[in-house]
């Protein structure tokens, strides 16, 4: 089921299914921001990913000395979710286990995606309460889909920018592009800042990036209107559109942790950056879509 908010500046549109954003429109230009899912690249709009992003190897982690199975970027995507709470700037959607994800999932949880409009920023909110009597282990991670171009010019017209200069690496894949190499190594981008986007950066899956500033613009100087994604609570950002193709658009996905890494099923109480949450407590992260559109 699709719900809306909206305000003044712009109309959003939720699916209940995997609480998944499908639409980002300004309401003073009519311009759609979020790509919309056609299937010939992408049926996709924007994942929430949880508990993992990404891959396991051979689709299997450990815990606690057990095998378990996993499809990629964790549960959430693959749910419907319930509407705990709207208003007319706020959407609250809800997801719990059930028996089923219990098998691929050995937790007990409420996971809400938390939807909020303020002016012409949306904030999504990740908010799990651990609802088990042990520790719970996850991940949070976003994949919206932003179309490019959304204005003049072509895609390659646009790069991304980050809001500040810092010494970028990007973390590497494997052979096999859907895994990690384990290895990061120092990654240039123009003016220190610019990311200049062509089809082709994608041809061998996401480019994943670590130490950066936490806030990334999309923009072209053939075009005024520019979209901003501040990540604040993310280790990571990885950018990404199907590889080998012309798609126009594209995802820039905060990331918690990494996939897998390639050759290693990983124990998911060891693996690196994954969040520990308490028995019966909580924890939150949140990053941010804005859209700016000159006066």
């Amino acid at each position: 089921m699709i719900y809306t908010i909206e305000n003044k500046y712009l109309k959003v549109d939720v699916d209940t299914a995997g609480a998944q954003l499908q639409s980002v429109v300004s309401k003073k230009t009519n311009v759609e921001y979020i790509w919309q899912g056609d299937p010939a690249y992408w049926s996709g709009r924007a994942y929430n990913l949880f508990p993992f992003i990404g891959r396991r190897f051979k689709s299997t982690y450990v815990y606690k000395n057990e095998n378990f199975r996993s499809r990629p970027h964790g549960l959430a995507r693959y749910y419907v979710f319930r509407l705990e709470e709207r208003t007319a700037t706020k959407l609250v959607l809800l997801f719990t286990e059930n028996e089923e994800t219990l098998l691929e999932y050995p937790f007990h949880f409420e996971f809400r995606v938390i939807f909020e409009l303020k002016d012409n920023v949306l904030t999504t909110r990740y908010h799990v309460t651990n609802a088990d009597e042990k520790e719970l282990v996850c991940s949070f991670g976003g994949h919206p889909g932003i179309n490019v171009p959304f204005g003049n010019g072509a895609f390659e017209d646009y790069y991304l920018e980050f809001s500040e200069k810092t010494n970028v690496h990007r973390q590497l894949l494997s052979e096999s592009d859907r895994f990690m190499a384990d290895k990061a190594v120092p990654y240039a981008l123009e003016d220190g800042v610019k990311l200049p986007l062509r089809h082709d950066l994608f041809d061998h899956d996401a480019v994943i990036l670590s130490n950066t500033s936490r806030e990334v613009a999309i923009k072209s100087d053939l075009e005024g209107n520019y979209v901003t994604v501040r990540f604040d609570d993310f280790k990571y950002v990885g950018f990404w559109h199907p590889g080998k193709t012309d798609a126009p658009f594209v995802c820039v996905e905060p990331w918690g942790s990494l996939p897998a890494i390639d050759n290693v099923v990983e124990d998911l109480e060891t693996k690196e950056d994954m969040i520990h949450v308490p028995a019966g407590k909580t924890s939150e992260v949140a990053f941010t879509l804005s859209i700016h559109e000159e006066n």
